[in-house]
């Protein structure tokens, strides 16, 4: 089907690969290093592809990412704009990266190069599988003959009720990132301490709880996602996990039990996310009720 606009996403966003497709939703491709190995991640990539990653963040290799520059969203844009194709640009939380800002300047610049195509940038305030949910949304919204801009605003104010609720398995990667002091991350590993983290409305990764084990850690997770679920009729939940198919199906069978209506998904969390998250990782990502909105 042709559409009025194009959606894209960044590398960096977590989406069933059958929607994207479906859906003619595109991939503004980013870099990850393993080592000093460049590989660029340009599409959804496959399970074995995730797999070869997590292996080389088992085996101590280091993972690292490269800020997406606003010449690789140029030419992501330009390939439609040079086609009077109008863009919905869809960019990781402007609070954990310079994506959207890359994103924006791009825009800015080719909408004078192609006057009669807009291009509109929205900060998902999000990440993984929250940048997904609002892919999702905008799909269905075009789908529907909602305009570009009306689909932007929407998405601005569904951004607001997104919940991410993160376990994180090995600390030595907080330590790295600079969320944990390295005192901290050497007794935390030594009494098995699982930290919880969220992402705030102003789209920051926080540390805001912690549990003495993986599982009682994924059992909050499902209580802070009982506490404040939408449960509509049509919910889609997601259960992310970085090389840890076995937790993952864990929660999933756990927000069921709470949520027998919702839908519930399982992706692998990607590797521009996992280079400073590490393996282990679950997490429960959805949209909240309207008064149960994040932070």
């Amino acid at each position: 089907m042709k559409y009025d606009y194009k959606i894209l996403i960044d590398a960096s966003a977590d989406i069933l690969p059958d929607f994207a497709v479906h859906y003619d939703i595109g991939i503004i491709p980013m870099v990850y290093t393993i080592d000093e190995e460049e590989h660029l991640c340009d599409h959804v990539e496959t399970q074995e592809e995730r797999k070869r990653f997590y292996q080389a963040q088992r085996e101590g290799r280091l993972t690292k990412t490269s800020q997406t520059s606003p010449q690789m969203c140029m030419d992501a844009f330009r390939e439609f704009a040079s086609q009077g194709i109008s863009v919905l640009c869809i960019s990781l939380s402007s609070g954990l990266s310079g994506s959207f800002s890359s994103a924006g300047m791009a825009a800015e610049e080719l909408m004078e190069e192609y006057p009669n195509v807009s291009i509109v940038c929205v900060d998902s305030l999000a990440a993984s599988a929250g940048i997904g949910l609002l892919a999702e949304r905008a799909a269905l919204n075009r789908e529907k003959g909602m305009s570009l801009s009306e689909n932007a605003a929407d998405l601005n104010e569904m951004r607001m009720r997104l919940q991410h609720w993160f376990m994180v398995d090995d600390l030595m990667y907080l330590r790295r990132g600079g969320r944990l002091s390295a005192a901290s991350a050497v007794i935390g590993t030594a009494l098995s301490i699982k930290p919880i983290l969220k992402i705030e409305s102003d789209g920051k990764l926080v540390n805001f709880a912690k549990k003495r084990t993986a599982k009682m850690a994924m059992s909050a997770l499902v209580s802070f996602y009982n506490e404040s679920a939408d449960r509509s009729g049509d919910e889609h939940v997601f259960i992310v996990h970085s090389d840890n198919p076995e937790g993952a199906e864990f929660l999933k069978s756990e927000v069921a039990s709470v949520s027998p209506d919702s839908r519930i998904d399982i992706v692998q969390l990607s590797p521009i996310i996992a280079a400073h998250t590490g393996p282990g990782l679950c997490a429960v990502i959805h949209f909240s009720r309207e008064e149960a909105k994040r932070g």
